[in-house]
């Protein structure tokens, strides 16, 4: 074996808010695709909550949005609405990390809103996963070194 090995299991915070992204980014589902891509820009994020007065709290991504750009006609706006998924992937704050990334698997998504007494209280993604479980992992390179002889 090459490179450092972890020398034990992740121990990972135990809760999903813990990890989620805040503060939250919404855009109204109304809105066009190209005005909501500009919102992640300005706050640097790859998901947008999607409000509306009318239907369930959707979940949107930068690829959606791209995609629904890319395939209008020219001068035709295409609102967040019709991009967006509704009912929005979701999980508990108090679920565990586990729990989120079967959740993440089971809807085939990148990113789970955390709700907490029916409010939303930041975005999950994949990316904040692999980080809680990189941050948890200990390497012991002596260790290494010693049962392989690299270095």
């Amino acid at each position: 074996m090459t490179g450092e090995q972890p020398t034990e299991a992740p121990s990972v915070r135990s809760e999903v808010i813990d990890l989620a992204s805040t503060p939250i980014v919404a855009v109204h589902g109304d809105i066009d695709a190209m005005a909501a891509l500009q919102e992640m820009y300005r706050n640097g994020v790859h998901h947008l909550a999607v409000a509306s007065t009318t239907a369930p709290t959707g979940l949107v991504t930068a690829i959606d949005l791209l995609f629904g750009i890319a395939g209008r006609i020219p001068g035709e706006p295409v609102s967040v609405d019709s991009l967006c998924r509704r009912p929005a992937p979701q999980v508990a704050a108090e679920d565990s990390v586990a729990i989120a990334a079967h959740r993440m698997i089971e809807e085939h998504t990148d990113a789970l809103l955390v709700i907490s007494h029916g409010e939303i209280r930041g975005v999950l993604t994949a990316v904040d996963l692999v980080r809680a479980i990189a941050g948890n992992v200990h390497y012991n390179a002596e260790e290494n070194e010693s049962e392989t002889g690299v270095r």
